[in-house]
């Protein structure tokens, strides 16, 4: 039976690696190592950029924010400012024609004041009563306020003072002309008596003692 021969170089080299098969799978090896290394760097470079971004866009936020906060606010502001000045353009208007209109509501309690006594003086009086009620009424409607004066302590701000006579020192003892105010501005001071602290002296009468001659 015929045997069979194996050539043994044949073999070793079929089965050994090579010098040049160890240096492509080192190759392999590296170029697999470096991909990988790239790959990571370029995903940690992508997630800085992103978060730099992520904070560039929050900060923006803020400062749209700031700036839309402000300028509400100065909106409310001006708002305001616009509000009040019209009010005052207003309350100025209706002093300058309230105080036109004083001399007549005086001019109708000096008349209501010496009504006589005929029964045809009083018809007279109730329409003329009627209509000062009526006046005072829109008057007040627009803010006039009156003055208190009597017994009250003289200020100057309020008060203007005609005369003096007795009574407690600065105390207004009479009004003789109302006076009007249309909210904290004062259209007319009050006319008034103060009090100047001193009482007349009674005379008392003397008494004479008789003498016996």
């Amino acid at each position: 039976m015929p045997t069979a021969n194996w050539d043994s170089t044949q073999i070793d080299d079929e089965t050994t690696p090579t010098v040049e098969d160890n240096f492509d799978s080192t190759d392999d090896s590296a170029s697999t190592s470096a991909a990988s290394s790239t790959s990571g760097t370029q995903d940690s470079d992508d997630s800085s950029s992103t978060q730099t971004q992520l904070l560039a866009a929050q900060a923006k936020i803020a400062e749209l924010t700031a700036i839309s906060q402000q300028a509400l606010a100065d909106l409310q502001n001006f708002k305001k400012r616009t509000e009040e000045e019209k009010a005052a353009f207003i309350t100025f208007a209706n002093a300058a024609l309230i105080t036109d209109l004083l001399p007549a509501l005086d001019n109708m309690e000096r008349a209501l004041a010496h009504i006589p006594e005929e029964p045809a003086a009083r018809e007279w009086a109730q329409g003329i009563l009627a209509t000062m009620k009526q006046l005072e009424h829109i008057l007040a409607g627009k803010g006039l306020e009156k003055i208190e004066s009597e017994r009250e302590n003289f200020n100057p701000e309020y008060h203007e003072a005609l005369m003096t006579e007795e009574g407690e020192t600065d105390k207004i003892m009479r009004e003789l002309s109302k006076g009007y105010k249309l909210g904290k501005r004062i259209l007319r001071r009050a006319k008034v008596a103060v009090g100047h602290g001193k009482t007349g002296d009674k005379e008392h009468p003397k008494t004479h003692s008789k003498t016996k001659e």
